[in-house]
């Protein structure tokens, strides 16, 4: 099977910010005993990020951008496109860090702290604007370039945070778009009756 190529194109913001989802956990197995404990088991390394975005469609223009959207990414060699997070698309000093690859490469990653423990997640489709910055630990810059399709850094120094902003790679979790209805409520608004469903690809 030929791998598919990634859309580096970013689903219009104004439909972005009125979708609804978030992260899940993949494959998460509860049981529960005759006493009523529980026991669960985490097979997943990392979550899976779904959304909704038809609460984000507002005109008959955006239902036609989402629509032309789903043909290019089924009917084309692409397995996705990028999708602004508005919950998380910050990347900050504070909750950021980088993994090292090997020699001065080095992963951008989103860091997740509860207490004293922490959880990294790749960030692979960070943002070209705003520049994305490097820092060492004291918090001084350092010279780096980055790749936007992967979230791959190439260091010079020892990096620590970084800063900038960042997508989610998504493709759509449906097969039948027949599944959701536009519906005309005024002249100019239009509603999507039903849901489109995205879903993170894990690159």
């Amino acid at each position: 099977m030929t791998a598919l190529a990634f859309f580096e194109h970013r689903l219009d913001a104004k439909i972005t910010q009125g979708a609804t989802g978030g992260p899940t956990v993949p494959g998460r197995i509860k049981r529960y005993t005759s006493s009523g404990r529980l026991s669960q088991n985490f097979s997943a390394a990392a979550p899976i990020h779904r959304y909704d975005v038809s609460h984000g469609l507002r005109s008959a223009a955006d239902y036609q951008t989402v629509l032309d959207l789903w043909y290019v990414v089924m009917f084309t060699p692409y397995s996705g496109f990028r999708f602004k997070d508005w919950r998380d698309f910050t990347a900050t000093r504070s909750n950021t860090k980088l993994t090292l690859i090997s020699g001065n490469t080095w992963q951008l990653q989103r860091r997740h702290v509860a207490g004293s423990i922490e959880f990294l997640r790749d960030i692979v489709k960070p943002c070209a604007s705003p520049a994305i910055v490097v820092y060492d630990a004291g918090g001084t810059p350092l010279t780096a370039s980055v790749d936007s399709e992967t979230g791959i850094a190439t260091v010079t120094g020892t990096p620590a945070t970084w800063t900038g902003e960042f997508d989610v790679p998504v493709t759509f979790s449906d097969d039948d778009w027949v599944s959701s209805s536009l519906e005309v409520n005024t002249q100019n608004l239009h509603i999507m009756s039903a849901s489109i469903k995205l879903e993170e690809i894990l690159l």
